[in-house]
This record gives C-alpha cells, structure tokens and sequence, in this order.
C-alpha cells in the first residue's frame, strides 16, 4: 500500500449486529474514490464479538484495516484518539463514520469531490429514519449551542464528516480526555475558527443494531453536562 491519503476513523462499540456490513460497504464504496487509503476502527471495550469480527475483516481486506483496542472511554474521546492516530501518520484528509450502519456510503462521492475547496465538509441530514425524538434531539443541541456558544451548527453531532489534516492538528489537542461529548466540542471549536465550512444534504438510516451512545432519556442530563464543559473549554 502506498502512502495513504484518507484516513476513515470508526468507533466501535457493542456492534456485532453491525460493523461486519458497515466495513466491507464503506472498504469497497471507498475504494471507487481512492486506493490510498486506511480504515482505522477503535474498538471502545466491546463486551460481545466486534473485537473478533474486526479481526476476521482484517485478515480478509488486509492491511488497510487498522484496529486499536482500548478500555471503554466513550463515542466522543473515541473519535478523538483516532484524529490524532492520524495526525501522528499524516494523513492529508481524516473522515469519520459510526459503526451502527446509519452513515450511508452512497453520499460519499459528494464530499470527496469537494475537498479542495473547503477545510472541513459536514454531512446535514435532511432525511432521519431514526425516529422523531432523534430529530428532535438533534434541533435541541443545534439551540443550544447557539444560544451558550454564539455558533450556528446545522448538524453539530453528525457523525459524517470530512476533515484536512491541518485543521485536526491545529484543534484536536484542545479537546481534554474528560470531555464526554467530544465530538460536539471539535464541532464548536472548528466553527469558532477561522476555517472553511461546507456542507453535504445526507440520509440517515436506522440502525442495523445496538444503542446508541446516548439514549434519549439520558438527553437532558447529557445536554447540561455539555453546556457546562463547553462553558470551560471555550472560556
């Protein structure tokens, strides 16, 4: 394998039901774009087979599947030691995706083809089968970031994103280990900075299995934790 020139970060945690499909989608949707590529899962703990199935796609797809095990930190501080695997590899351009089969590979091609002229690309999911309260959630985070942050983010907790390898060296160190959220955070600190934004109309789709990080009856409690390490970080 070449040099790679994408790096496709993926936190896994407790989606057996899932992550066989969502890699071997995604390895072969990417492969259409780019040959120089790496596929990076971070295994967040799992307690049933991810582990074990990411390792039988890895001896299956070869060395552009990269695996890190580590305890269970979260979603967020997941996605955050894989933007800094590839900062430490430099890797022109870092992608993120969930495991749980909602990030839809057909859309791909759309942030791929605008990468030259913005610094970091935002899927904005115009169409959810996840479910209302979901939506609702999301439009919630959108308010309130605006109204304790200042920043107007579409999709702030959109897991589909395209990021220079630039932009993640000058921010991702900012973000501390005790940040629950992270990914929100990066959110809100990249559109505090002077970079380019541009934004890709995504589907969403319903998960092939597991839970989600943060279930909808923990909202609230996590909404407020947020707003409090947001006031911290940004002060």
């Amino acid at each position: 394998m070449n040099e790679p020139e994408l790096a496709i970060i993926m936190p896994v945690y407790n989606e057996q039901a899932s992550v066989r499909k969502v890699v071997t989608e995604w390895f072969y949707e990417i492969e259409n774009w780019s040959e120089n590529f790496v596929f990076l899962c971070i295994d967040d703990g799992s307690t049933d087979k991810s582990l074990e199935i990411l390792q039988r796609l890895q001896q299956q797809l070869g060395n552009r599947i990269q695996i890190i095990t580590r305890e269970n930190k979260g979603h967020g501080q997941s996605c955050i030691e894989g933007y800094k695997w590839a900062c430490q590899h430099e890797i022109p351009w870092v992608f993120q995706i969930d495991s749980d089969g909602q990030c839809d590979p057909q859309y791909f091609f759309r942030f791929w083809r605008l990468r030259d002229k913005y610094d970091v690309i935002y899927g904005v999911r115009t169409r959810r089968d996840d479910g209302w309260r979901r939506v609702i959630a999301s439009w919630v985070l959108k308010v309130v970031l605006f109204s304790t942050q200042g920043v107007w983010c579409p999709d702030a907790n959109v897991p589909y994103r395209l990021m220079k390898l630039e932009i993640l060296k000058a921010e991702v160190e900012k973000i501390p280990r005790t940040f629950f959220l992270a990914n929100i955070a990066f959110a809100v600190l990249l559109k505090k900075s002077a970079v380019s934004h541009g934004y890709v109309p995504i589907g969403f789709r319903e998960r092939y299995g597991g839970e989600p990080s943060v279930r909808f009856g923990k909202f609230s409690d996590k909404a407020l934790e947020l707003v409090k390490q947001l006031a911290e970080l940004t002060k």
